[in-house]
């Protein structure tokens, strides 16, 4: 085929096999390349390409179908696609195209060549007509007329992002099928019965309400009940969620409908509504795991008995013929149904009606409901976009969930300058409290930069020429774009409390205007513009369970940063209501909001003493005179909020004396201060410093790490071991080396090889391995003789410092150093030969990554802390928060897994277990046992 007939035969074959329908643009005789190369470039569908081919083949969870406001989302779906063809279809590596061939189109002249590949597969060959490329010769293929036709669609594609197409870009994407799933269930028949708009009305909403009932009894009697005992409980509330909770809630209210047949003119359906709309806030939580169950129930279904099990459930239903994955979504597509039905009766009820008031009552209650849920489908969507992000990030330190800094806003590639360095290319996703700069090698993206917002500012630096409104023009696939204005649209974040700011560019005006945006939403959800010049102390918070603003009594919407909630007060709303909510703050009034019914998943209540513990004897409030052992270097006013839910904070000024009660996590402590001691709170860990009579000297580093607000500090090691080991005899201690050496030294090893050395004419310097960098961090000493690297942190000795330093990352103190002092250079078991290179142990994969049979495999390993080894006899996944109330216990967070290290505590109610190289009790009853 010449140029035009293998891309127009790329554009057939996809027609003929239903990707794309017949009148696509792509179809049209003034079509280019370029049309055909936008409309593959999110991998959306070629994901449906070839599970039409092979149904199921990629897995819909897999497949992110609205990609196009994201880089990462679209380079995540057509690495997916290049999986699949290379591991099921059995395509060779020359054979494949990258995902920065089809997403830059760098090279979508291989795009089209492996389709053509896989079109000509026998088995899809033989009921499809495949297209061919001509025979040419390499030279030929390379030669001027292919660089005419393919060669400018990179500079096509900077000018043209995804986000800028018509509303035509999703035309391929076929009738939505959980819609087609709901109305063959529950949508109701012609009836021949003669009946006014109103009772059509009403009989549409009575029988409906009556087939969701008979679906929701089907799911538990031909599906839950059979797979019970095979899977067992846990994974059985995994996949069904709370669907028993659901069917006693709409079996009363499918009755209290029924009881108004007899009477239909007059029939007070909105009193019915009203009724029951405060029990269907259970969704939330149903809506906001179906993400999660669908996946569960993929991993279940790899084991050939369940397998058997559920295919056989699925071929005995008496009412479905739809797959069980498909089914799970019907609650969810009948609860957006309400909003619906309700105002089609209103709209044909008559205002003398004696329910018209409730009926408008409701409709505004199940609008409210359907808003609720819809942002908490969304949060689900991005809390699954922030695992990708989370996974795809190396060298990462999960002990800091991603989603803590709030939702992506934008991502794309930009060139990052820091002061008057050199402009580097960087991965950078922007979340609403923080900005993420990461550079991407092969499918993984390494952190090289995190800047908090919270004290930055955002400088527009508007071009000089003046901006055009933008009008989409006819592609011209010749035109070249000019090299001079590539990457020439920048912009600065500027620090308000250090030196050197960050100057971003990237390749379009229209990219700016889109980050700028994107910026401008992330500050403003970190300082509201209605509360700019107020004394205030509203911040972003989560709230662990359904909650009603307090300024409009409707539901804060969303999993996660719902609303916002004052420090202080404890007034909580929604941003739009900042407003009335800082009067209501001031005032100190609390409106009394109708309460919510509590969704089934509330926190069990603590046990008694854990062994060994006796009586739980409760905090007394200590002499102050005795106990205010820190002081504050920081002020903290409540931003950012602790990452817990409903917690309460302290607020200080900087020099105020503080007493740390409860050093609850590497990051947050709770304490009391001196202005209000009865009140114990919250507060990052990195605001405050170890008290001292002297004031440490001013604190300087060698290390090439970015100065920004402080990460919240490690607690301090208050106990100097007896007997020290000489730093002259420490694997880790160099003597006296020069910077060039101790590089050459850990040059290789891995991210975390460290090594102390003595650079003349007194100071110490820790040198550290990270990402292929060799990062210099100076040790300084106090007037009273204490080291530290970081002016909240002093310890006695260097030993001291470095055993804390293995303990605790590094990114406390130094802002994306992710990793702790790991391998010493000299250590025996990692280096034999001091100069050999040997390859790292491998850390803890995410369990949700690993097969059953690998997490089984991994129980006889065990676990190591303080040097000693500790047998793993069982694995569980945390159902509540748990907050550890001293050292001996141990923190949880819903959806995290632990280690089970022993059950002798069980008659008591506790467990001892291990996470992110920490022991200590939980409660029994606020996990899952997997195995």
């Amino acid at each position: 085929m010449s140029h035009p007939e293998f891309w127009r035969g790329c554009v057939g074959w996809l027609v003929s096999i239903g990707a794309l329908p017949r009148n696509h643009k792509t179809c049209h005789g003034d079509a280019e390349i370029f049309d055909l190369a936008q409309t593959l470039r999110d991998g959306v569908v070629l994901c449906n390409t070839l599970n039409i081919i092979y149904p199921g083949i990629v897995d819909e969870s897999r497949i992110n179908h609205r990609a196009h406001m994201s880089e990462f989302l679209c380079m995540q779906n057509i690495r997916v696609v290049i999986y699949t063809l290379q591991t099921y279809f059995r395509m060779a590596a020359n054979e494949l195209f990258t995902a920065e061939d089809l997403y830059q189109m760098k090279n979508f002249a291989q795009v089209l060549r492996t389709l053509s590949i896989l079109s000509c597969t026998p088995e899809i060959a033989k009921h499809v007509r495949p297209f061919e490329e001509h025979r040419r010769s390499s030279q030929h293929r390379n030669s001027v007329d292919e660089e005419d036709v393919y060669g400018n669609l990179a500079d096509l594609a900077t000018e043209r992002s995804l986000a800028d197409e018509e509303g035509d870009l999703y035309d391929s994407v076929s009738e939505d099928k959980e819609e087609g799933i709901y109305g063959s269930l529950i949508a109701t028949k012609p009836t021949p019965a003669k009946l006014d708009k109103r009772g059509y009305c009403f009989q549409e909403i009575v029988e409906t309400e009556g087939n969701y009932v008979s679906h929701l009894q089907m799911i538990i009697e031909e599906y839950m009940n059979p797979l019970r005992n095979l899977v067992g409980e846990p994974a059985l509330r995994k996949i069904f969620i709370n669907t028993e909770a659901l069917y006693p809630i709409h079996k009363n209210f499918n009755g209290d409908l029924v009881k108004l047949k007899q009477s239909v003119p007059t029939a007070r359906v909105g009193e019915v509504f009203l009724r029951h709309q405060d029990e269907f806030v259970i969704y939330g939580e149903y809506c906001s795991r179906l993400i999660e169950a669908q996946d569960h129930l993929r991993v279940v279904s790899e084991k050939p008995m369940v397998r058997e099990k559920i295919e056989t459930c699925q071929e005995q239903s008496r009412r479905s013929k739809f797959k069980l994955r498909d089914l799970l979504t019907v609650p969810m597509q009948r609860l957006l149904k309400y909003h619906l039905l309700v105002r089609e009766l209103l709209k044909h009820t008559p205002d003398t009606h004696a329910d018209k008031q409730d009926l408008e009552k409701a409709l505004e209650g199940a609008q409210a409901l359907a808003q609720y849920i819809n942002e908490v489908k969304r949060d689900s969507e991005e809390l699954v976009k922030i695992t990708q992000v989370e996974q795809s990030l190396g060298d990462y330190d999960k002990g800091i969930p991603l989603r803590t800094y709030g939702r992506v806003r934008f991502d794309g590639e930009l060139k990052v300058r820091y002061g008057d360095e050199k402009a580097s290319s960087r991965n950078v996703f922007l979340f609403d409290q923080a900005l993420f700069m990461t550079k991407l090698k092969g499918d993984s993206y390494y952190l090289k930069d995190l800047v908090r917002l919270e004290d930055m500012q955002l400088d527009e630096m508007p071009t000089q020429r003046p901006s055009k409104p933008k009008v989409l023009q006819p592609v011209n696939i010749f035109k070249r774009t000019d090299v001079k204005t590539l990457w020439s649209h920048c912009w600065k974040l500027v620090s308000v409390k250090f030196g050197p700011s960050y100057t971003l560019n990237c390749k379009t005006d229209s990219d700016k205007q889109k980050w700028i945006d994107a910026f401008k939403e992330s500050f403003d959800n970190i300082s509201p513009r209605v509360l700019k010049g107020e004394s205030h102390n509203f911040a972003m918070h989560t709230f662990s369970e359904p909650t009603r603003c307090q300024c409009c009594s409707r539901l804060l919407r969303g999993t996660f940063y719902q609303g916002y909630r004052c420090s202080v007060s404890g007034v909580h709303c929604h941003k739009e209501c900042l407003a009335e909510g800082l009067k209501l703050s001031r005032s100190g009034r609390v409106n009394e909001v109708p309460p919510v019914s509590r969704r089934e998943s509330v926190a069990p209540p603590i046990p008694g003493p854990r062994p060994g513990q006796g009586s739980i004897i409760h905090n007394k409030v200590p002499d102050p005179s005795k106990n205010l052992n820190y002081k504050a270097h920081r002020e903290y006013n409540g931003n950012p909020p602790p990452p817990f839910p409903n917690a309460n904070i302290i607020t200080f000024q900087i020099g105020q004396p503080i007493e740390v009660t409860n050093q609850v996590s590497p990051d947050w402590w709770q304490g009391r201060s001196l202005a209000d001691y009865e009140k114990i709170g919250f507060f990052p860990a990195s605001h405050v410093s170890p008290h001292s009579k002297r004031e440490p000297r001013k604190s300087y580093m060698d290390a090439v790490i970015r100065p920004g607000p402080a990460s919240p500090c490690r607690p301090t090691v208050q106990n100097e071991p007896a007997h020290e080991t000489r730093l002259e005899d420490a694997h880790w201690y160099a003597g006296e080396i020069v910077r060039g050496e101790a590089e050459k030294t850990l040059k290789d090893r891995p991210t975390g090889t460290f090594l102390v050395r003595n650079k003349p004419p007194l100071n110490l310097v820790l040198s550290l391995t990270y990402q292929s960098d060799v990062k210099h961090i100076k040790i300084l000493q106090t007037d009273d003789s204490l080291f530290y690297v970081a002016e909240c942190k002093h310890f006695r000795s260097v030993q001291e410092l470095i055993r804390f330093y293995e303990k605790n990352s590094l990114s406390g103190f130094f802002l994306g150093l992710e990793t702790t002092l790991k391998y010493a250079y000299r250590n025996p078991e990692m280096f034999p030969d001091r100069n050999g290179i040997r390859t790292a142990p491998s850390t803890r994969r995410p369990i949700d990554t690993l097969t059953d049979e690998f997490s089984r495999a991994q129980l006889n390993d065990g676990v190591s802390f303080d040097g000693k080894v500790f047998p793993v006899i069982g694995k569980a996944i945390a159902k509540y928060d748990f907050d550890a109330r001293s050292e001996q216990e141990l923190s949880l967070v819903a959806g995290q897994f632990v280690n089970i290290i022993s059950k002798a505590g069980g008659d008591h109610g506790w467990w001892k277990g291990e996470y992110d190289r920490k022991i200590g009790y939980f409660p029994i009853s606020f996990v899952d046992e997997q195995y």
